[in-house]
């Protein structure tokens, strides 16, 4: 039976249903109008009529449907959106609307929401948009769901109005709350509280009133009378303002009131008929600018008793009426009636006529609007009927408008004809004392409690040439040698502080330059128990002292003599000890240098003859590769002797640019063999790295110390690592590091255990360490602290427990150094073929392979083991270009022979050979003159050609 459709007719009538109609179908999931199955004819016939938004989506593809009222909704969309799947028309918000249209497609369920928002973009640009909607399922006459009818109604415009609403409120509550005067909104009926700010709350003590009426938040304020006049005005509809009402507030628990001060209005909200709906309360809190107020008042009030008290009279002028208003007391002192009114040229009138224009003046210049200058003069009156002079001093200023015109002047008055008349007598008593202490053959002074000289007498010129004035500025370092001056100003703070008496003989300097002693008596000065400082005396006792010194002088000679023999035969002991010490200390190092370089030499010498020798014999290049191994162990031998020495001298250092490189890589030999085979080294060394500033012995020596470090950081092996690299810092965070700038760093990196913070934060503290006692002394990284700091650069530590260490030493970047030229001209081999060579080493050994390696090289060798020996073969000899001489010798040495032998042949050409690390000995042999052991053959012979040629005369 075949199904019946509804007819398309359905369609007419609508903008959309006519669009419909004539769309093209078949690029449509839908496929062409006939061929849709009934309920989606009905569906749509029954959404176009509709006023409602609706849009239909049909299918797995979820094709779009809609009528006229939705077009508009969807903007640009429209109408390109009809037929097509909702993902691509609605593609900026199918993640969200996906989920809503498969839930009701798959459940049958219908979804409804208010103003659910979505993101569209529907005008050329998105926006959040609101809608109330309703997704209901479309049944399929199989018991499927065809698809989902959408009936929405956009809300955008009712959501933002109400957001902007709400927004206003809370602007508005956040400025009701912040309100520095209390504010509180209360409805009726019943008086209750609405809202109420903070400063409402705060005024309360913190009660929570919103919500409860007057009567229950407020209770004492009912029975106060507040409850009765918010009655009033709800009844009158009348506002009320109160002032300085009292609120009287109970604390918590019924513990204590306080009481309030209030400014405040009542005022009636009316709604729109008219009736009052409720009261808005707001006010100020004039409590403490109540008792401002009253305080200010008691102060004046204080004040005027205190003038009064202190029988000071006040005066104010008014500038423009030029009427002076006084306090009784300023009358007083005037002697003018208390009721008679004072202008201002009533009191010129009373002024001293010699005192006159002083105080115009003063007064001129105060009330000056250029000037304005403060008040402040004595100055003499006479009072009228009496003509009773009187000493007066005034003090004031004057005040001026915003115009700048001075408008009053105020101030203060005292009677001072008895200080005045009492300074009178005081300035004579002084008078009297000045002369008599300057008729004293004595030196008289006074000094003040901070120990200053305030007072001295003529005698200090008559006695030492030394004016008063000179001892007012200078004070006693002007006459007392240096070392009792210094002692004065160590012993005067505990001698003003304990108020001391002091009698002693003191060496004194007198203008000329001689020298006197004085003996002094020094007193404190008390008025009551007021200290004032001292009162001295002192008389010259030089010819007591002389007397007394000769005496002592005879005595204490032969005593002086006798410890003057006594401390120099000490001294010479001690001296003797030191240097016999330094001494020991001294030939031990060279004997065991000379030794042990004697042993190389041996060595050195004899694996090079052997292995010529095993080359000319065409030995197997497996006993080659031996004799090899042996000259590698004995130079690292030689190398490792020099390393050690330079680390043990004690000399001063010089700093120079070194190539950091080829110092680590100098080193690798040094630290693998003290290391020890579980230690791997290894070394990363920049490309174009900086030279540095340092002195490269004493880096060598921390380097050494940092790889030993750790060492002991990996007690089951591991790796250590030396890098060098170019580093620019910032500024540091730590005290330890350097300051900002370019450095060239080389660090010391292992895999051992690490630091914790606690033993990091005090890696850097002398004596600190974490090792077994007698297994270190804490001083390693505090000896390279302080090189680096030295230096001019600093040190930074990297460590984690478990993760191991990296020790970072930055040096400051030194100034590049240019190469040298090469030569030119070419090299000639050094060829010393015929030359007769004396060879003179008290070590048969040492002798017996150097003479080998010059024969080998062609020379005539005669061999000598003593001094003595060598001058009878000079002696005998025809012939001798060159001697080679070894410098440690018994009976004569290198240095003695020279002189001896030179005696004999003028100018012969002599080249030492020594295994001293301390050269001072021969300090003044050219460094081309002497070669260290252990040598090779190619520096015997380059250097033994270099003399000779040197020593041959010009053609």
């Amino acid at each position: 039976m075949n199904e019946v459709r509804p007819p398309i007719s359905l369609f007419a009538g609508t903008a959309m249903g006519e669009r419909i109609r004539t769309h093209d179908w078949r690029g449509s999931p839908v496929g062409p109008i006939d061929g849709w199955p009934a309920e989606l004819v009905n569906a749509v016939g029954l959404l176009l009529p509709a006023a409602a938004e609706i849009v239909l989506f049909w299918g797995e593809d979820y094709v779009a449907f809609y009528n006229d009222a939705y077009a508009p909704t969807i903007g640009n969309k429209h109408p390109a959106a009809l037929g097509r799947p909702a993902r691509e028309a609605w593609s900026e918000l199918w993640g969200d609307l996906k989920p809503l249209l498969d839930h009701v497609r798959t459940t049958g369920e219908t979804y409804a929401a208010k103003d659910r928002p979505f993101y569209i973009e529907r005008h050329g640009y998105g926006e959040e948009v609101f809608f109330d909607i309703s997704y209901s399922a479309i049944p399929l006459s199989d018991g499927g769901v065809g698809g989902v009818l959408c009936i929405v109604s956009e809300t955008t415009e009712r959501v933002r109005a109400a957001r902007a609403v709400a927004e206003d409120r809370a602007r508005l509550a956040e400025m009701f709350d912040a309100a520095p005067s209390f504010m509180a909104v209360l409805r009726e009926p019943g008086h209750r509280f609405e809202l109420a700010n903070a400063s409402y709350r705060r005024m309360l003590g913190g009660r929570e009133v919103v919500g409860r009426t007057l009567a229950e938040a407020m209770p004492e304020a009912v029975e106060q009378g507040f409850l009765d006049l918010l009655d009033t005005v709800v009844t009158t509809g009348t506002p009320f303002f109160g002032q300085n009402r009292t609120l009287r507030l109970t604390g918590d628990k019924g513990q204590g009131t306080h009481e309030r001060l209030l400014d405040f209005v009542y005022q009636p909200i009316k709604d729109a008929q008219g009736a009052v709906t409720g009261v808005f309360v707001e006010g100020i809190d004039v409590t403490e600018r109540h008792r401002a107020e009253e305080a200010l008042l008691a102060s004046r009030e204080s004040l005027e008793l205190a003038t009064e008290a202190a029988e000071i009279g006040t005066w104010d002028v008014d500038i423009p009426a030029r009427l002076l208003s006084c306090s009784t007391r300023a009358k007083t002192i005037f002697g003018l009636p208390l009721e008679q009114p004072v202008t201002i040229e009533d009191f010129f009138a009373s002024v001293h006529p010699d005192d006159l224009d002083m105080v115009r003046a003063a007064l001129e210049a105060a009330t000056d609007p250029d000037r304005r200058a403060s008040y402040d003069v004595e100055y003499r009156i006479i009072r009228p009927g009496t003509g009773e002079i009187r000493w007066l001093t005034s003090k004031g200023r004057a005040f001026f408008n915003g115009a700048g015109a001075c408008t009053r002047a105020l101030g203060s008055l005292i009677d001072v004809t008895r200080r005045k008349a009492a300074g009178e007598k005081l300035q004579e008593s002084e008078r009297r004392f000045r002369a008599l202490s300057d008729s004293l053959p004595a030196l008289v002074w006074m000094s003040d409690e901070q120990g200053e000289m305030v007072f001295a007498n003529r005698g200090f010129e008559t006695m030492l040439g030394i004016a008063p004035e000179q001892m007012l500025r200078d004070g006693w370092p002007a006459i007392l040698c240096d070392a009792d001056a210094n002692a004065f100003n160590a012993a005067r703070p505990a001698f003003l502080e304990h108020r001391r008496s002091l009698g002693r003989d003191f060496l004194v300097r007198t203008a000329a330059g001689d020298s006197r002693w004085i003996h002094a008596e020094v007193r404190p000065h008390l008025v009551g128990d007021t200290f004032l400082g001292h009162v001295g005396c002192a008389i010259d006792v030089t010819d007591a002292h002389l007397a007394g010194e000769a005496l002592e002088a005879r005595v204490a000679e032969r005593s002086v003599e006798l410890r003057e023999q006594i401390g120099e035969r000490e001294r010479v002991e001690e001296t003797l000890h030191q240097m016999q010490r330094l001494e020991a200390i001294g030939q031990l190092t060279s004997g065991v240098a000379h030794d042990f370089n004697n042993l190389l030499t041996v060595v050195l010498g004899n694996v090079d003859v052997i292995a010529r020798t095993a080359q000319r014999a065409g030995l197997d290049d497996r006993t080659l590769t031996r004799l090899d191994h042996v000259r590698t162990a004995a130079q690292r031998g030689a190398t490792l002797t020099a390393q050690l020495l330079a680390f043990s001298r004690r000399q001063h250092l010089e700093t120079r640019t070194v190539d950091l490189n080829g110092l680590v890589s100098g080193m690798g030999a040094l630290m693998q063999s003290t290391l020890g085979r579980a230690i791997a080294v290894e070394t990363t060394l920049a490309d174009e790295l900086w030279p540095a500033l340092v002195d490269p012995t004493q880096i060598e020596l921390i380097i050494l110390n940092l790889a030993i470090n750790a060492r002991d950081a990996m007690p089951d092996g591991g790796t250590l690592t030396v890098a060098t690299a170019n580093v620019s810092r910032r500024a540091p965070e730590r005290a330890e590091e350097p300051p900002a700038g370019d450095y060239v760093a080389v660090s010391v990196s292992d895999t051992g255990t690490g630091m914790s913070d606690e033993v990091l934060a005090r890696a850097f503290e002398p004596f600190f360490t974490t090792k077994e006692v007698g297994k270190g002394s804490g001083l390693g990284l505090a000896q390279v602290f302080g090189f680096a700091k030295q230096s001019g650069g600093g040190v930074r530590i990297d460590t984690a427990p478990g993760r191991g260490t990296t020790v970072s030493v930055f040096l400051p970047r030194g100034a590049p150094v240019e190469a040298p030229v090469a030569e030119q001209a070419a090299v000639v081999p050094p060829d010393v073929t015929g030359r007769t060579i004396l060879v003179l080493d008290d070590e048969d050994a040492v002798r017996s392979v150097t003479a080998d390696t010059l024969r080998e090289a062609g020379c005539r060798v005669i061999e000598a083991a003593d001094g003595q020996g060598a001058l009878q073969a000079l002696a005998q000899l025809d012939a001798v270009d060159a001697v080679v001489a070894d410098f440690a010798m018994p009976r004569m040495n290198g240095a003695q022979f020279r002189v001896l032998a030179q005696r004999q042949r003028p100018g012969l050409p002599i080249l030492f050979v020594t295994g001293y690390a301390d050269l001072n000995a021969i300090r003044d042999v050219p460094d081309e003159r002497v070669i260290r052991k252990p040598f090779t053959r190619e520096e015997l012979v380059s250097r033994l050609h270099a003399i000779c040629e040197q020593s041959r005369p010009p053609r």
